[in-house]
């Protein structure tokens, strides 16, 4: 005889079947639910939803670690700096950078590269200083420019507010704020631009074909709106064109 028909303590026993026998009701209810879902939705029981994938931003043919034709394009390209005859030196393994160097004078091309803010050495990706070396700092300086003024180079961080990766990441991109003239004058991207010498410096830097993309105020506002963002390429990509907005030059 089940103990909660006879007297004394066994009074409570039938309130307390009842309180499991209700639960295991539900518990039944719910697993009749999640398997009609599943009936309905085979795809959702299968796995979690996911946002959608966004592209890693890698070069074509790029992976990680850096696979056999990486490595073989970073040799290419120290072998070029050699040739131009840029002094650097190897930078020590880091994290997504292919072919990480640190150039000790911080001048390419004839153009200096002057941190803002922190302090070096800086490790660039060798394709990134062949690209200042290799016509793009000679572009600028046509334009009149004698130094950039950066906030970052390597940063391993994804584009601003999305999941794709940052050139920064790789070692391919450079922020500048500030373009020194061989005046001395600093023209400020957030305060002085579209002045002279900012549109001929993004004109000339797009026309020398060495970088990916070179984004401004003028082709990409609001995200570059105080600064240009110089892009180099792989050795597998090509020179994208885009096209400054058009304005007109301040007095």
């Amino acid at each position: 005889m089940w103990r909660g028909e006879q007297g004394g303590a066994g009074k409570t026993g039938y309130p307390v079947l009842v309180f499991f026998s209700a639960l295991f009701q539900r518990a039944v209810l719910a697993v009749l639910v999640a398997l009609a879902a599943a009936v309905a939705n085979p795809a959702s029981a299968r796995r979690p939803h996911r946002p959608a994938h966004h592209p890693r931003n890698m070069p074509p043919g790029w992976t990680w670690p850096p696979n056999a034709a990486m490595r073989a394009d970073g040799a290419v390209c120290l072998a070029r700096l050699d040739a131009l005859g840029v002094t650097y030196t190897r930078a020590p393994p880091t994290p997504k950078v292919t072919t990480p160097v640190y150039v000790p004078g911080m001048e390419l091309g004839g153009v200096a590269l002057v941190a803002i803010s922190r302090k070096g050495p800086h490790v660039m990706d060798c394709q990134l200083a062949r690209a200042l070396a290799d016509g793009g700092g000679a572009a600028l300086r046509a334009a009149g420019v004698r130094t950039l003024r950066f906030s970052s180079v390597h940063a391993l961080r994804n584009v601003a507010h999305t999941r794709i990766l940052s050139r920064h990441a790789l070692g391919l991109a450079m922020d500048v704020y500030e373009l020194v003239g061989v005046d001395g004058t600093i023209h400020v991207v957030a305060r002085d631009y579209p002045d002279a010498l900012l549109l001929d410096a993004e004109r000339r830097g797009m026309d020398s074909r060495v970088f990916r993309a070179l984004l401004t105020p003028g082709n990409d506002s609001p995200a570059h709106r105080d600064h240009f963002h110089f892009e180099a390429r792989s050795t597998g990509e090509v020179w994208r064109p885009l096209a400054p907005a058009p304005v007109s030059s301040a007095p």
